[in-house]
């Protein structure tokens, strides 16, 4: 896989091209939305080619403190928000550990040089003030925004975490390789993982085991047999992709 040795000046100047296309992006007022503008992916200063996406932003009002934090930024900050620096990006299940391990054991990279974002630029709440899926409209925008996303930054692989990550890409006009994995939602995990034993699982995926020896932090915030299990997937999924 393709390694993509970039210092910070021209990090900088990627993400500054990317500045320039996400403004035009930004919505009106009359879209329901949380935060109006959308964001650029994380782009790592050594980028080893690879984008993996979830799905969008969870800003329902259980995040209020990251939705009043995001408020406090600039609109260009708001833009570049995923590129601060820190233990957190700002996408859950790459935050959580999730996807972190089952990058690295399933495509043999290291996570920490790997580009991340949702798929869709955008979070709306419901009326209880709950994240809800985000529509086909702006699931639509999301498309031609990442054409544009895709056009400066030339990935070699995008791994789409979910049915609506893939469709977005596609949607996009990506004719590049595309590798997709389930949403590690935990609800979704936690009904199939619990048929698992953990120690099973990585007497099997030994891949997996090494990667957690190396990386144990990756299951501090807990559902270690969902994660265990959701990394498994990624490697058998993508080890059976390599023989078709």
């Amino acid at each position: 896989m393709r390694t993509t040795k970039m210092n910070k000046q021209k990090t900088s100047s990627i993400i500054g091209k990317l500045l320039a296309v996400c403004k035009k992006y930004v919505m009106p007022d009359s879209i329901d939305v949380v935060i109006k503008e959308p964001y650029i992916p994380f782009i790592p200063n050594k980028w080893n080619g690879m984008i993996v996406l979830a799905e969008s932003q969870n800003l329902s009002w259980k995040n209020q403190d990251y939705v009043d934090y995001l408020y406090s930024l600039t609109p260009n900050e708001r833009i570049k928000r995923l590129n601060f620096g820190g233990d957190e990006i700002g996408v859950e299940p790459w935050d959580d550990g999730s996807l972190k391990l089952a990058v690295e054991a399933a495509f043999r990279v290291k996570a920490l040089e790997t580009s991340v974002s949702n798929a869709v630029l955008w979070s709306q709440r419901g009326d209880s003030e709950e994240n809800v899926n985000p529509d086909f409209d702006l699931q639509e925008v999301s498309s031609k925004l990442w054409t544009e996303i895709l056009g400066t930054l030339n990935p070699n692989v995008i791994i789409c975490s979910g049915k609506i990550a893939d469709s977005i890409i596609n949607n996009a006009g990506w004719n590049g390789k595309i590798i997709n994995l389930r949403l590690p939602s935990k609800t979704a995990m936690s009904r199939i993982s619990g048929m698992f034993d953990e120690e099973d699982l990585l007497r099997r995926y030994p891949e997996v085991k090494v990667v957690i020896d190396n990386n144990p932090e990756w299951l501090d915030s807990g559902y270690l047999r969902n994660k265990i299990f959701f990394a498994c997937h990624a490697v058998s999924l993508y080890n059976g992709t390599k023989n078709t």
